[in-house]
């Protein structure tokens, strides 16, 4: 079975027997050193690629690519041409790998480029893998436009991944120095959350079909109060799936780390292996495509969207961030003497400065509209950012920023039953903090489950750059005497602590208590994705993004453009959905509900049917007023022009006009009988993998 991992990948070792050797380190030299590829060894390489992909039953090729919307695109083009004798041949040269063109009028650029200027170019990205899903070989590239601008975001995430890399080294090489890094790997472990449902009870529910979660709907009898689900038998048909993705998981060489039932009623996940975080951001996308495809074919749908069903956990996208040198040091490992590890002690310092100063961007990159439903409760964070350090790594900070000797806890071990010692993690788990320290890597949970990780991780990793370089330049005087950078270290932490320790948090971020001590300590508490938006429109992105190439200020301008117009698409898509059912769907549910009242009522005078029959009947008509309310709401916004206003109105008009009705909804969901409802209801949903 091992031998079959991978066989539907064109890696470095497939690369290395199909290509002769000369052309292979050709290949090893443009990727490790950002070279350009020759005309030769761009054809050599495509004609090995070619004739694999045509063994593993390839007729096709496709660049493929993330534009900015946050999925993926691909235009599929056939390998089968002519020759001057009219006879077929397949063929793909080195310029077919290298650069694609496709229409580029219709993806989101935020301004950037009018409709009708529709070149646009994709590059193959050589740190990434090729592969084969069904006939199609599918190529990574970087996606750009005519003139130079970055439509993608791909390209901007292997760029911070270098910029990280030239800061970060510069300081590790200050203090090891019997190893030389001359590289540094963000890697990323992304964990997967999602709920699967019976694909006929889907099929019933237009809210699910538009937009992926239920706008309207009564909570369950019983949801997720017993916690039975949670880490509890996998149900057959989900065994099955699981299978079935592992299969195609598997031939593609992702490695399938762990799967398991998650807290809410049909809710699972399934975790990656660490992964260079570009590799990491592919197969998480390909994750989430293969999981909807395989969940059809097993007769269930598969959900991505943050909070599908009210009053039960939604899904997130955990982020497992760290930095790794070429010779496999982790900064964030502690090790055994975590005060006097000068490195860790740095990156961490780092990443405390990093996430405080850059908290709405970090915001809005981990989030979206549909993520806001999320936050804030059920084991997701709040929208306040925090970091959770654990109360041993906690302690030894604040005694570093008091100045005052560290001692560290003598008795690091516990013991379990039938075992001896175990060494006792250096921190606990806080599962309501945005960002948690566990072990060696940082969590960043705030991550929606719908949203591609790329945005947080050119984030994180231009913002750690930038808190490096300070701290290089503070220390680079230093070098040669080992005491002073000791020193010098120690003093860099105590400031970047004094300055920066408000974002630290080890207790429940639920509480009202933390929001009110989040708000003295000046962190901000952006309720919406829109809130974030707001904060961010007067940002000064030159540190972080300008400075290093990382965006332009016209590609910033065009990105937050196409932010505020998520939030314009997503709440009038609801909207109109809701319109819909209110007249398909609820109304007519409502109708058939009176009708079999009044039947009762015309032989019987029952004062409580009487009761429930008006309070029916009141409904009915605050929902047609609602819809009628909710037009005139989308009518106003269509004749906004300006975008920012248009996303604001939405947002503060639509959004809560939506809240409104679903409220009236759910209280006459809870008194129409099963014969009337014509809705799968929570109940139907949550029992449909049984």
């Amino acid at each position: 079975m091992i031998e079959e991992f991978g066989i539907k990948s064109f890696n470095k070792k497939k690369m290395k027997e199909s290509l002769p050797y000369p052309i292979y380190l050709k290949w090893k030299d443009a990727l490790r050193n950002e070279k350009d590829l020759d005309r030769e060894t761009a054809d050599a390489i495509a004609h090995a690629m070619k004739d694999w992909a045509l063994k593993n039953g390839a007729t096709h090729f496709a660049h493929w690519f993330l534009p900015l919307s946050g999925h993926t695109a691909k235009k599929h083009e056939a390998f089968i041409s002519r020759t001057s004798d009219n006879e077929p041949i397949n063929r793909f040269s080195g310029k077919e790998l290298v650069k694609g063109e496709p229409d580029a009028s219709s993806f989101p650029s935020g301004g950037m480029r009018s409709t009708f200027e529709a070149r646009g170019y994709t590059y193959w990205d050589l740190t990434a893998n090729s592969f084969v899903i069904g006939s199609v070989l599918y190529i990574p590239t970087i996606f750009m436009s005519y003139k130079g601008e970055k439509l993608d975001k791909r390209g901007p995430l292997i760029d911070s991944t270098k910029i990280l890399s030239d800061e970060g080294t510069r300081v590790v090489n200050l203090f090891e120095k019997d190893e030389y890094a001359y590289r540094m790997r963000v890697k990323v472990g992304l964990e997967q959350e999602f709920f699967l449902l019976d694909k006929e009870v889907y099929k019933k529910r237009s809210d699910l079909k538009n937009i992926g979660r239920t706008i309207v709907g009564a909570p369950s009898p019983k949801g997720q109060e017993l916690s039975d689900h949670y880490f509890g038998q996998i149900p057959a048909r989900v065994e099955k799936f699981y299978k079935d993705v592992d299969k195609k998981l598997y031939e593609l060489g992702i490695y399938s780390e762990a799967e398991h039932n998650e807290v809410a009623p049909n809710q699972f996940e399934m975790a990656i292996l660490f992964e260079n975080v570009n590799v990491a951001i592919d197969d998480n996308q390909l994750l989430m495509n293969i999981l909807k495809e395989t969940a059809l074919e097993n007769n269930l749908v598969c959900l991505f969207h943050e909070k599908p069903f009210n009053s039960v956990n939604g899904s997130g996208k955990h982020n497992n961030y760290s930095i790794v040198t070429n010779y496999g040091l982790n900064v964030f490992d502690p090790g055994d003497d975590p005060y006097n590890n000068n490195v860790f002690l740095l990156f961490t310092a780092a990443i405390i400065e990093a996430t405080d100063k850059y908290q709405s961007l970090l915001r809005v990159s981990a989030s979206s509209t549909s993520n806001d439903f999320r936050l804030g409760a059920d084991e997701a964070p709040p929208a306040i950012i925090s970091l959770f350090l654990g109360s041993d790594l906690e302690e030894l900070f604040k005694d570093i920023k008091e100045d005052i000797e560290y001692k560290r806890d003598s008795d690091n071990n516990f013991r379990g039953y039938n075992l001896l010692s175990v060494p006792r993690d250096s921190s606990d788990r806080n599962r309501t903090a945005a960002v948690a320290f566990t072990g060696n890597k940082f969590e960043f949970r705030m991550l929606g489950s719908s949203k591609t990780g790329s945005d947080l991780n050119i984030a994180l990793n231009c913002a750690m750059a930038d808190s490096l370089a300070n701290i290089y330049e503070k220390l680079k005087d230093f070098q040669d005497d080992p005491n002073r950078l000791r020193e010098k270290t120690l003093e860099i932490v105590r400031e970047i602590m004094e300055n920066h320790d408000r974002i630290i948090c080890d207790g429940d971020n639920y509480s009202d208590d933390w929001k009110e001590e989040a708000k003295k300590r000046g962190l901000a508490n952006h309720k919406t994705y829109f809130d974030a938006l707001v904060a961010l429109r007067d940002f000064d992105f030159h540190d972080i993004f300008i400075k290093r190439g990382i965006y332009t200020e016209k590609e910033i301008k065009a990105s937050y453009e196409v932010n505020l117009e998520e939030v314009v698409i997503y709440h009038s898509l609801e909207a109109k959905t809701m319109v819909s059912m209110i007249h398909k769907d609820l109304v007519p549910m409502g109708m058939s509900e009176l009708n079999d009242l009044s039947q009762i009522l015309k032989f019987k005078n029952n004062e409580k049917l009487k009761i429930k029959y008006d309070r029916i009947d009141k409904m009915i008509t605050d929902l047609l007023e609602c819809g009628d309310e909710i037009n005139l709401l989308l009518d106003h916004s269509n004749n906004i022009e300006d975008i920012y206003k248009k996303a604001e109105y939405v947002e503060r008009n639509i959004a809560t006009k939506l809240l409104a009705t679903r409220r009236i909804a759910d209280q006459m969901e809870r008194l129409i009988s099963r014969k009337n409802m014509t809705l799968p209801s929570y109940e139907d949903i949550f029992n449909s993998l049984s």
